[in-house]
């Protein structure tokens, strides 16, 4: 029928006719959920087989007919009543297939009851319609007889074996029955009558099935189904093929026990010793003794008053906590065995949780080792889902465990309780477990899982705490030093923040140094102490294989602080007179190592064995020649290293130093190889530089001396270089100079030192051989003339023109010390002395004068220092001689030709230091005089400004060569005021003032006479007078240089004549 165009009239019609077709759908659709229902299946078959012909009666006939015949209502009133028992049979079979199985085998006879009374009901609403008595077919009044019929005497009954496993259930749950084999079997039963297979996921999926049918029993308040329930679900977890969570387990077994009974009712907390008050209550002692001393007197749960403070332990309440305590952990291990090797991550949580406690007690440790899980644990640092610091826990209680002296007690109990022998054996198997517990955990690969988590995740306290327990033992401990990156791991966590954390990880150190191969690994990344206690303690054997190692070792000033040890020192010295080469070797060359830091030279002389075997090793005639010479680079080391006031501090070296030690060293020298050679004259080279003993009896020792000059035409380079450097350390600022050979042999050194600086292609032998020419004796004509013949000059000359060309104006050579150009300034000096005038105009000849003043500008220090001198004494010989050639010339001039002659003749004579004629102009100091090719003047060489800056030099002896040189120019009166008004013009009072406020004293003093002479000869600016008044009057605080301060202010007129400072 279309509903869409019935009017007003016919709604009624409508409604029953939706109805009618409503309940049709629920007919054919009871009858589908009805055909498939697998337990007692010939029932229900029966049943879904009368629903369907319902269904097609109520589709064939024609409801307006029916309304038309028992008027809307009482066809309305049939059809909802139809409709009721229909639905309500359709819940029943749904809720009779989606429940769990097992509970439906169970309660099928009180379901199938249910489905019986519904299908009479069923028949009842149908009858309701009265059909018979209506005018339809007569098939489907047949049909509608026919159902009401098959309804009505339907009998929905169980088969046999259906009842007989259902009673087996019953009896199963009834005697809480915990028989693993046959719950098993009746499992495969129920299996089997509910056609499912017997396996985890079929008991798995029956559980969820039936803890969730109980929480909703449980909502309803059901108890009595709930309990039912829960009967099921012990009977399913009886046959063990699906474990029992241990939640669920722990909170079976609570409701067995009334823990609240156990709680104090005080503090809350389980009591550990409960006694009972006079009215028979129970509290925790401290807890009610707390509460009795705050005054009060009542019970604080019956709140009577109590007659009596009294306190009597409860021994009675005090075992059942005991044993509940004890039981509860038993079911806690029993859930976490399996839990720990689940695959349920919860559950592994959950078991890793708890074992954290239970294995702090040795029998579950026992127990979880026997069970083979300390490779689980082991594997569980690896997860990153799982809680890898519950697993340190577990791992270091189980390492804890098996302590020797909870061993020993296990045996001393077994002793005074005469246990069995069976009962000792089976001990025996338990204590040898526990010493094999931390055996399994090393092989498990603990250690190596620690170091990795610890690097990578940082520190947690169980992880060192384990290592602590395991490397107790020795041969643990190998173990453990083995493990790649444990000992560097270590180490560095002697820094860590957490004070616990580094004690531990130092004492895990300290039980790994008995191994020498593990103290050794420690030294190398920085932590010494046990290196040198061990050091300290072990044989020479052990001795030489960590000194061998210290060679390869990187050291920093923390390491220094522990090699630093007297004893470590002295040990290691002692080595040096062992008669094993290689512990020799070894020594040396850890010494040599730690003699480059200055710490451990002073710890080294401060021993006095240190100098006294080296020296044995050195006078020792069948000493390996590589002894020698490592010996002898340590004493150099050890000199150099020192102070020159230290020589005579230690011991060691004054022996060092003596006419014994010093003639070993040059008969060493003398009789050596080339590389010994090298070796003995670095060491005396030191030796002299800081020794002036040493330095006296070296140039005493003719032989000696004729020796190293012999060497100076050795084929050995090297040879050569290090005797030079010897030769000028026992030269430099001696007032002898050079210690030279008797003649012949004095010429022929002297020439060939000249020939080396001539000619050597190594700048550092060309530097050191001017160097010792500069410091040849100066009153030797012999000397003067050998050096006047040869090129010596030239290459002097040479040198300094090159300096000029550099960039830096420095030539130095590859070592220390005075540069090239220094040294060969510090030999020109020879040349310009005012007593030697034949060298002096081989000066001259060469015209060197514009280089040397231009090293003014661009040398170092000491460049600038030597040529401000050389200029100082060219100009102190030549300045008198300008003068008197001034006057000839002028008086020539006078009586032979005009003025403009006289002028014309100047321009055309040679200027002075040039080798042009171009561009001459006559000296404004010295006139004409100074003209001559040989003629030297500070003026004319444009010396003065160059010296005027040098003034400025703040290191020692460089403003008062360069202020001596200026004075050069004031020592002849008929000058004086035209050579003060060169200096002036060249800022030269400004720089002379800077010298009085922050110059050496040496300068200061030199610097007030220049000053001075200056001021009697011109006149100077206001601003530069009144800045010189105030430097002038600081200078009066200056006890050595008041007097000559206050003698230019008196020429200043700023202090009167008689002034106290006169």
């Amino acid at each position: 029928m279309d509903f869409k165009n019935v009017g007003i009239v016919d709604v009624g019609m409508a409604v029953v006719q939706q109805l009618w077709n409503e309940v049709t759908q629920q007919a054919m659709e009871l009858g589908s959920e009805t055909s498939d229902v697998v337990l007692n299946k010939g029932s229900f078959q029966e049943f879904s087989k009368t629903i369907f012909e319902l269904k097609m009666l109520l589709a064939s006939l024609n409801a307006q007919k029916i309304v038309d015949a028992t008027h809307s209502e009482s066809t309305t009133a049939a059809l909802e009543t139809l409709s009721f028992q229909l639905k309500k049979a359709c819940k029943i079979i749904k809720d009779y297939k989606s429940g769990s199985r097992i509970r439906l085998l169970f309660k099928s006879h009180s379901i199938l009851l249910q489905m019986q009374d519904v299908a009479k009901d069923i028949a009842k609403a149908i009858s309701s319609f009265q059909l018979i008595n209506l005018d339809i077919a007569l098939n489907l009044k047949n049909m509608t007889n026919q159902i009401i019929d098959n309804l009505s005497t339907m009998e929905f009954q169980s088969a046999l074996a259906t009842d007989k496993i259902a009673s087996e259930i019953e009896d199963s749950i009834s005697q809480n029955s915990k028989d693993q084999e046959n719950a098993v079997k009746l499992l495969g039963k129920i299996a089997e009558a509910v056609g499912a297979s017997m396996n985890a996921s079929m008991v798995q999926n029956e559980l969820e099935l039936l803890k969730q049918e109980k929480e909703e029993m449980e909502d309803q308040k059901k108890q009595a189904e709930a309990l039912q329930l829960s009967q099921l679900i012990q009977f399913l977890y009886s046959t063990e093929i699906v474990m029992r969570p241990q939640d669920e387990i722990i909170a079976a077994y609570h409701q067995q026990y009334p823990i609240d009974s156990f709680i104090c009712p005080l503090c809350n907390n389980m009591m550990a010793d409960p006694v009972a008050i006079l009215c028979g209550h129970s509290f925790e002692r401290k807890a009610i003794q707390e509460h009795f001393k705050s005054g009060e007197r009542k019970c604080p749960t019956c709140k009577q008053e109590l007659l009596s403070m009294d306190l009597t332990p409860n021994l009675s309440l005090r075992n059942s906590i005991e044993e509940w305590k004890q039981r509860d952990m038993d079911l806690k291990f029993q859930a976490a065995v399996p839990g720990i090797t689940s695959n349920d991550l919860s559950r592994q949580k959950k078991a890793l949780e708890n074992l954290q406690v239970l294995l702090e007690v040795p029998s579950y440790a026992a127990k979880f080792a026997e069970e083979g899980l300390i490779r689980k644990l082991v594997e569980i640092l690896k997860d990153k889902e799982l809680d890898s610091a519950a697993a340190l826990k577990c791992l270091y209680c189980l390492a804890k465990c098996c302590d020797n002296q909870k061993v020993s007690k296990c045996w001393v109990i077994v002793s005074a309780h005469h246990t069995s022998i069976s009962s000792i054996n089976q001990l025996n198997v338990r204590t040898f477990v526990a010493w094999n517990l931390q055996e399994t955990i090393i092989k498990a690969g603990a250690v190596r899982c620690i170091v990795k988590q610890i690097y990578k995740d940082g520190t947690e306290p169980d992880a060192i705490a384990i290592l602590l327990e395991l490397s107790e033992r020795e041969t643990h401990a190998e173990k453990i030093g083995s493990t790649k990156d444990c000992i560097p791991l270590l180490v560095s966590l002697l820094a860590n923040n957490n004070p616990d954390i580094s004690q531990k990880a130092h004492k895990v150190l300290q039980n790994l140094s008995s191994n020498t191969h593990f103290v050794v690994k420690m030294a190398e990344v920085g932590h010494f102490q046990p290196f040198v206690a061990r050091f300290n303690q072990g044989p020479q054997e052990t001795r030489t294989l960590m000194a061998a190692a210290l060679i390869e070792m990187q050291l920093k000033e923390s390491s220094i602080k522990d090699l630093k040890n007297k004893q470590f020192i002295h040990n290691l010295v002692q080595m040096l007179s062992s008669s094993a080469p290689a512990c020799k070797v070894a020594c040396l060359r850890s010494i040599k190592k730690l003699v480059e830091y200055p710490k451990m030279v002073k710890r080294l002389l401060k021993d006095p064995v240190t100098i006294p075997h080296l020296l044995g090793l050195i006078s020792f005639v069948r000493s390996d020649p590589h002894e020698k010479q490592e010996a002898a680079e340590i004493l150099a080391l050890l000199i150099g290293a020192s102070q020159q006031f230290e020589l005579q501090k230690y011991r060691g070296l004054q022996e060092l130093q003596s006419n014994h030690n010093v003639n070993l060293l040059l008969q060493v020298v003398a009789s050596s190889d080339p590389k010994t050679k090298v070796k003995f004259l670095h060491l005396l080279v030191e030796l002299s530089q800081k020794s002036e003993t040493a330095q006296n009896l070296i140039r005493s020792d003719e032989d000696a001396v004729g020796q190293l000059f012999s060497l100076l035409h050795s084929d050995q380079p090297v040879v050569k270089r290090w005797t030079m450097r010897l030769i000028y350390c026992i030269s430099e600022g001696h007032p002898a100079g050079v210690p030279l050979p008797p003649s012949p042999a004095k010429e022929t050194a002297i020439t060939t030192l000249a020939g080396i600086l001539i000619s050597s292609p190594d700048t550092e032998e060309r530097s050191i051989a001017a160097g010792i020419i500069s410091q040849l004796p100066n009153d030797d004509v012999d000397i003067d003339e050998i050096l006047r013949k040869s090129d010596t000059l030239k290459a002097i000359h040479e040198v300094i023109c090159s300096a000029d060309e550099e960039t830096d104006g420095n030539m130095a050579p590859a070592g220390h010390g005075p540069s090239l150009l220094e040294n060969a300034l510090a030999a020109l000096l020879r040349y310009t002395e005012p007593t030697k005038p034949e060298l002096q105009r081989q000066v001259g000849k060469l015209e060197l004068y514009p280089s040397l003043v231009r090293v003014l500008s661009r040398g170092s220090s000491l460049a600038k220092q030597r040529a401000a001198i050389a200029l100082a004494k060219l100009s102190q010989y030549s300045t008198s001689q300008l003068v008197y050639d001034a006057t000839i010339v002028a008086n020539q001039a006078k009586h032979s030709m005009p003025l403009m002659n006289v002028m014309k003749l100047l321009t055309n004579m040679s200027r002075c230091c040039s080798t042009s004629s171009e561009n001459v102009s006559i000296c404004s100091v010295h006139g004409a005089a100074c003209s001559s090719r040989d003629t030297f003047c500070l003026v004319k060489a444009d010396a003065v400004k160059p010296l005027v800056r040098t003034l400025s030099e703040t290191e020692s002896g460089v403003a008062e060569a360069a202020l001596m040189a200026l004075e050069t120019l004031l020592t002849e009166h008929s000058t004086l005021s035209r050579a003060t008004a060169a200096i002036v013009d060249s800022q030269g009072v400004v720089a002379i003032l800077q010298v009085l406020e922050k110059g050496s004293l040496s300068a200061k003093t030199i610097a007030l006479d220049l000053f001075q002479k200056i001021l009697r000869n011109t006149q100077i600016a206001d601003t530069l007078f009144q800045r010189s008044e105030g430097i002038l009057i600081q200078l009066l605080h200056d006890a050595e240089l008041k007097k000559k301060a206050a003698l230019v202010l008196k020429q200043m007129k700023v202090l009167p004549d008689q002034s106290s400072y006169f």
